[in-house]
């Protein structure tokens, strides 16, 4: 979490995981998010920052996350940061979609 005072300025969250690719325990980052007005401000890079430092910490081989192609400005940011895009996709399940295979046994 990142905050300045008593006001949440934006969070990165991540779970525990295994990439079969390589094959070796990674952390996966379902989520990095800050809030539009401090965008550019280096938010953003301490809280990657301290999802690296955690997966060092656990001795981890890499972090892993989704990025959609059209949200441009965070593919740039995370190229500064020296991470590299793949030609992954990310697959959804949404409304009728969502309920058909929920239903299913």
């Amino acid at each position: 979490m990142a905050e300045a005072g008593e006001r949440i300025l934006g969070y990165a969250s991540f779970v525990p995981g295994y990439n079969t690719d390589i094959p070796a325990r990674e952390l996966w980052m379902l989520d990095l998010f800050v809030l539009a007005p401090r965008r550019g401000q280096g938010v953003g890079r301490a809280l990657l920052s301290a999802v690296a430092r955690e997966a060092v910490r656990r001795r981890l081989t890499c972090v892993e996350w989704g990025v959609r192609a059209s949200n441009t400005r965070a593919t740039r940011f995370y190229r500064r940061l020296g991470a590299t895009i793949g030609h992954n996709r990310i697959a959804a399940l949404i409304g009728p979609a969502l309920t058909a295979v929920a239903a299913r046994r």
